[in-house]
């Protein structure tokens, strides 16, 4: 195995010359320079480089390329995390709001922690709850000197679900809701018009998509390891299959722009579109290597993706 050294910037913009990265006048090496030196080649380069590569296997870069226009996707993608993660706040708002009308209403506002008020008819079910009590405790425990939490444990001796929401993680309340009893979950999933089994699967999705936001991942190209279901999005906007498997939104970043379809209002989900669509306009102005449209195939995006704000689209 080769040893990774310490390079300076000027041998990190010669390495990048020698990989046909185009930096040929003393403007285009100081801007080089400079972003490297503010944003971090690994950030930059290791994380971006892939679309401008001439194969997977290659480190020769497509002719023309530039660190400017590398940094362009990179911005793009810093870019459209701040917009997920922003309308991604608002569902996980809306559903611990819900879980918790749900669950105070009826099993109370100091009790509710119990297994009889979960579903413990599914595999593995008591292992799954005594898992989720023990996360919810840990959680607890690390906010025990916020005020809100001190002043219920200390003056009550418990926590409403109202109080315990500000606290939770979007993963924990998935799980949550996962485990809650299948009436329950119905309680939930009646407010987006959608099945409580859908709504399991998207919730589990979104958490994952929120953490990516939230520790700077990279987003544009987020694969998952469990899919997507199926939706009449998938079906009307006639998504290619393949095997009798949707091509898009099922593993990829569009997926989550078919959750937020279903779970945003009508007027948050148009503004979403609009700050993503402004993002990838802007982005595809400073592509000249490579088009938007490879961009957009890594994100999972079809061609007719806009439609998607049809309001058509959910009807069956």
């Amino acid at each position: 195995m080769t040893e990774k050294k310490y390079m300076t910037y000027d041998e990190m913009i010669a390495l990048l010359q020698s990989r046909n990265v185009c930096i040929n006048s003393p403007e285009e090496k100081r801007r080089s320079k400079m972003i490297l030196q503010h944003e971090g080649y690994y950030n930059v380069i290791n994380g971006y480089k892939a679309p401008f590569l001439v194969s997977d296997s290659s480190e020769t870069y497509r002719s023309g390329t530039t660190v400017g226009e590398i940094f362009a996707v990179y911005d793009f993608d810093r870019t459209i995390r701040e917009i997920f993660l922003r309308s991604t706040l608002r569902v996980e708002t809306n559903i611990k709001t819900l879980i918790s009308d749900c669950i105070s209403s009826k099993y109370g506002y100091n009790n509710y922690l119990l297994y009889d008020n979960f579903d413990t008819n599914t595999k593995d079910a008591n292992e799954k709850i005594t898992k989720l009590f023990s996360s919810i405790q840990s959680q607890i425990a690390s906010h025990s000197l916020d005020p809100n939490i001190a002043h219920y444990l200390k003056n009550h001796g418990y926590i409403p679900m109202w109080v315990l929401n500000s606290i939770l993680s979007f993963g924990t309340m998935s799980k949550f809701y996962s485990l809650m009893k299948q009436q329950d979950r119905q309680f939930v999933s009646r407010f987006f018009k959608i099945q409580d089994n859908t709504l399991t699967n998207f919730l589990n999705y979104l958490s994952v998509i929120r953490n990516f936001c939230a520790h700077g991942n990279r987003l544009y190209c987020f694969t998952s390891k469990k899919p997507l279901a199926d939706t009449m999005i998938h079906k009307n906007l006639a998504i290619q299959l393949d095997n009798g498997y949707y091509s898009n939104g099922k593993n990829d970043l569009f997926s989550a722009v078919i959750i937020l379809r279903y779970l945003l209002s009508s007027t948050e989900f148009n503004y979403f579109i609009s700050g993503l669509n402004g993002s990838i306009n802007k982005l595809s102005s400073k592509l000249k290597t490579i088009s938007i449209n490879d961009i957009l195939e890594i994100m999972g995006f079809p061609q007719n993706w806009k439609n998607i704000k049809s309001k058509d689209i959910l009807v069956s």
